[in-house]
């Protein structure tokens, strides 16, 4: 597990915004789009654009702070992949969650399988996204 408190890395983010680091404000600018075009996603039900989203928000995120994923976090979501449209981090340093979108419900059961065979020791927190299709 690793364990980093948010105020350090706001504290580095903050300081790359005021230095007006280009690469960090145009993530920044784009992550705010990404919320809007999620939220969208989410409302219409389209559960693979919602997965982009999530992929490219976790690539902004790995930007603006190298360190926020770890040796664990990479495997286990190359170990999801096959399974998942969309995963990242959520929460904030010192804890917080590996979100991880399933295909379909399907992808969703086969992948919660394979976790548990595997030897990733992870909790499983059940959610879903109810479709009116």
């Amino acid at each position: 597990m690793q364990v980093r408190l948010a105020h350090q890395v706001l504290q580095k983010v903050v300081t790359r915004y005021l230095q007006r680091d280009n690469l960090l404000v145009s993530s920044i600018k784009r992550l705010t789009e990404l919320a809007k075009i999620g939220r969208e996603a989410l409302m219409n039900c389209e559960v693979d654009e919602l997965g982009k989203i999530m992929l490219e928000a976790w690539r902004l995120h790995q930007e603006l702070d190298p360190y926020c994923s770890n040796e664990f976090v990479d495997k286990l979501f190359a170990f999801a992949d096959p399974y998942c449209c969309g995963y990242k981090l959520v929460g904030a340093g010192g804890g917080g969650f590996a979100l991880l979108l399933a295909k379909n419900a399907e992808s969703g059961n086969e992948l919660k399988n394979e976790l548990e065979d595997s030897s990733l020791n992870v909790k499983f927190y059940n959610w879903k996204i109810h479709l009116d299709n």
